[in-house]
This record gives structure tokens, C-alpha cells and sequence, in this order.
């Protein structure tokens, strides 16, 4: 008897593979590449209101911190108003098939992976939601398309199955997520300046409420404020080198774009011609802020002093204050205009 073509495997050929500084908006980059849309990174990350923070007692390190938000890739295309599905929570073999059918049908489906169970990094870290897309099957291997690469990898089925339902994601286990776009043609139902205006409300008004429902959403600057004042009581914890060497990392480099996602941000500010280019210069030099503070947590990786410790508490409680006359600022001009 014949195989179906989902029994043989079934890939998508022809998508428009390109790495980019985040896994989450190289990803919605190159779908809208995919399907003639014409953004670059900074937008999407911009458009999905991605820009966050989160400071947590979980995660890899005893504390682990976060500047981007859990809602970046669907806040895309819910503020395009670009029809898509979504599902978080289903069995492996319920999700996978669903993700099999959209494949079949030609749509790359974005999962939400534990790097620690994706072979090709080969690190012993575990790392996750990391954001890939799915473009298919061959034989016993799936077809990722990550954005810390240059081509388009390969991966055990088994092995994303362990990367997709992973135990160790920053604050609980990850649960089989994944979403796609719905629609042969799909398109954007809003204007870029309507989209973006509604973006940048939605990033302000996170990063200037605090989310204390311990969701992996954002605590704004409110977290900001925890994180510094917090600081130098790290000398106490039992990984205090590692807790601040993976501080360095989040903010620096690890998917970043360098200065905690900012430059990123800056660089969809940019875009705007609706606002002053001042919002984007000031969200530049925060990004320095950022990763002037990074290079005090890699010392203090390295010198774990309640000194360095200190310092590091005096450059964040800075960035807080910034942070927050940004987005009061930001969410003023978006809304009186």
C-alpha cells in the first residue's frame, strides 16, 4: 500500500530562511518575507509590543532576568489584525498532529523550544521558550528553521518532542505551543502606524504596571526596581557567579540585540514617522545603559564583591528611572496625537 505523504514527510522548500538578532522576531521576519509583507526585524519585534521586563526566582539561575515579553509573536499578529491559530497545552501527539496538518497544507508553524534538547547548540543549559519555526519532516528528522543559524536545521522527531514539552522553561514547563497563520493568502487587516501606535500603548502600559501574577508576561520597571535593589544581596546566593554571568548573557547575548532587546526597539522607534526621532535616540542610549550594566555582571561573575554588586545596583536603579520617563513619554505622545 502507498504512504500518504505525511506517513513519507512533508517539507516546505521554498521558505525564506535568514538568521536575525532575535529568535522571536527573526522568526516573524521571515514569515512576513514568506508571505510578501515587507517587515524588517526591529518592526516586528516593535509591532508585537515585545519590548519587557521580568526578573524571577527560576530559570537556569537561582535569578534569572528577561527584557522581552511572552507575548511578542501572537501581540504580532493580533495587532496587524492578521487571522491565525494558537494552541498551548495539548499532549504531543494532539499538538503534533495538528502542527503535521498545517505543514501538509504548506504552513510554516512557529513552536516554542528548550534549547537543551535541540542537538545542533549542543549546550548543557537549559534554555526556553526559544522560538523556531517549523517547515517539515524527513524521514525520522524534523525541519527547523532557527534563527542562530545560517540553513535551515535538522533534529531528531524524538528530540523536539523532549525540546517542545520541556520541564525547565523560565517560570514553569513548556507545553506544546505553537501558532500559525491562517489563510492561503494571509495579510495585514490594520495600517503599520494604527498597528504600531497600538503597539507602543501596549509595550508602555506593561513596562509601567507591574504583573505580579508570576505569568512569564512583564514587571515593567517596577521589576526593573526589584532587580536593583536585590542586587547585592546576590553575593549570598549559592550561584552567585552563575546567576550573574546569565545576567550578563540575557542582557547582552543570548538573542538579544545587544543592550536587553533596546537597540532592537530603538531601531522600530526609528521607523515611525509619527514620532520624534528623539524617542528612538533616547531608547538607544538606555541600550548602552543596558549593556554598560552587562559588563558589571560579567565582573561580577568572574569577582562576585559586594562592591561590583553595588555598582550594578546603582546603573540598574538608573535604568529604571529612565525606563519609566521613556514610557510615560511614549505612551503621552502615542495617545495625544
Amino acid at each position: 500500500m502507498a504512504r500518504t505523504r505525511e506517513e513519507v514527510g512533508m517539507s516546505i522548500a521554498d521558505y525564506p530562511h535568514r538568521p536575525g538578532a532575535h529568535c522571536g522576531s527573526a522568526s516573524l521576519r521571515n514569515l512576513a518575507a514568506r508571505y510578501g509583507w515587507g517587515f524588517d526585524e526591529p518592526l516586528c519585534f516593535g509591532l508585537g509590543a515585545g519590548i519587557g521586563f521580568g526578573y524571577y526566582e527560576a530559570g537556569p539561575a537561582s535569578r534569572t532576568i528577561m527584557g522581552r515579553t511572552s507575548w511578542l509573536e501572537s501581540s504580532f499578529f493580533d495587532t496587524l489584525a492578521i487571522p491565525f491559530a494558537e494552541e498551548d497545552g495539548s499532549d504531543w501527539e494532539t499538538a503534533w498532529e495538528a502542527v503535521n496538518a498545517r505543514i501538509v497544507g504548506g504552513t510554516p508553524v512557529v513552536l516554542f523550544a528548550d534549547l537543551y534538547y535541540l542537538d545542533y547548540y549542543g549546550t548543557d543549559t537549559h534554555f526556553g521558550p526559544h522560538t523556531l519555526v517549523c517547515l517539515g519532516t524527513e524521514g525520522d528528522d524534523v525541519l527547523l528553521s532557527d534563527s542562530e543559524f545560517e540553513t535551515v536545521q535538522r533534529l531528531p522527531i524524538d528530540r523536539l518532542r523532549q525540546a517542545w514539552g520541556s520541564e525547565h522553561g523560565f517560570v514553569g514547563p513548556l507545553s506544546n505551543r505553537w501558532l500559525a497563520v491562517d489563510g492561503e493568502r494571509p495579510s495585514p487587516n490594520a495600517s503599520i502606524e494604527s498597528a504600531a501606535r497600538a503597539a507602543i500603548v501596549r509595550a508602555s502600559e506593561g513596562m509601567l504596571t507591574d504583573d505580579e501574577s508570576g505569568a512569564w508576561g512583564t514587571q515593567g520597571v517596577a521589576g526593573i526596581r526589584r532587580f536593583a535593589r536585590e542586587l547585592p544581596g546576590w553575593t549570598e546566593l549559592n550561584d552567585v557567579s552563575w546567576s550573574a554571568r546569565f545576567a550578563y548573557q540575557n542582557i547582552e547575548r543570548r538573542g538579544t540585540g545587544g543592550g536587553a532587546f533596546r537597540r532592537l526597539y530603538a531601531d522600530f522607534l526609528a521607523q515611525l514617522d509619527f514620532l520624534d526621532d528623539s524617542f528612538a535616540d533616547r531608547t538607544r542610549a538606555i541600550a548602552d545603559d543596558w549593556s554598560a550594566l552587562g559588563e558589571t555582571l560579567r565582573a561580577a561573575s568572574e569577582t562576585p564583591t559586594t562592591e561590583i554588586f553595588e555598582r550594578a545596583n546603582e546603573q540598574a536603579a538608573i535604568i529604571a528611572d529612565r525606563e519609566e520617563g521613556l514610557f510615560v513619554d511614549l505612551r503621552r505622545e502615542v495617545r495625544e496625537d
